[in-house]
């Protein structure tokens, strides 16, 4: 009953950050708009109203942290979801190693993009939100979860 109550718990987490994620970057994006096409028809919502208080390009330079932010409550959630709930350390220390991996990739990426390309957009860019995408999913801490249960079945059902 335990192992039941911990799998929901961590995905009510998973649940809450993808919602508040695309609630906070949704409407980011729609003052973003709002500022750039001069469009006073866009409503945000009065718990983001401080949003409404930036210019555009500060706004849009606050995305990269909390970009961040988000990343690093993904990878949170995942380590001790993955860590509860495989009780073995090898696995919590693959959340690592993905996460930095994915990280590094984008960061790799972006300053290629910014030092070479001298843009912050374009197909490098693409790329390193598609990284960050799964990063600040719970497709890596399923993938390790569900990976390690198989293993552990199937090391069971060899030794019998």
């Amino acid at each position: 009953m335990k192992t039941k109550l911990t799998y929901l718990v961590f995905f009510i987490l998973f649940a809450l950050l993808g919602f508040s994620r695309e609630f906070f970057f949704v409407n980011v994006n729609n003052q973003l708009y709002k500022l750039y096409y001069h469009h006073d028809d866009v409503v945000i919502p009065p718990s983001l109203s401080f949003i409404t208080h930036f210019d555009y390009q500060t706004l849009y330079y606050l995305k990269f942290p909390f970009t961040i932010a988000y990343f690093l409550a993904y990878f949170l959630v995942s380590y001790f979801a993955v860590k509860l709930l495989c009780h073995e350390k090898k696995y919590a220390k693959w959340i690592i190693y993905i996460y930095s991996l994915l990280l590094g990739l984008a960061f790799i990426t972006m300053l290629y993009n910014y030092v070479i390309n001298n843009q912050l957009d374009g197909e490098e860019y693409t790329f390193s939100r598609w990284l960050m995408g799964i990063a600040q999913s719970p497709l890596v801490a399923f993938f390790i979860i569900a990976s390690s249960k198989l293993y552990q079945k199937l090391q069971t059902e060899h030794i019998k």
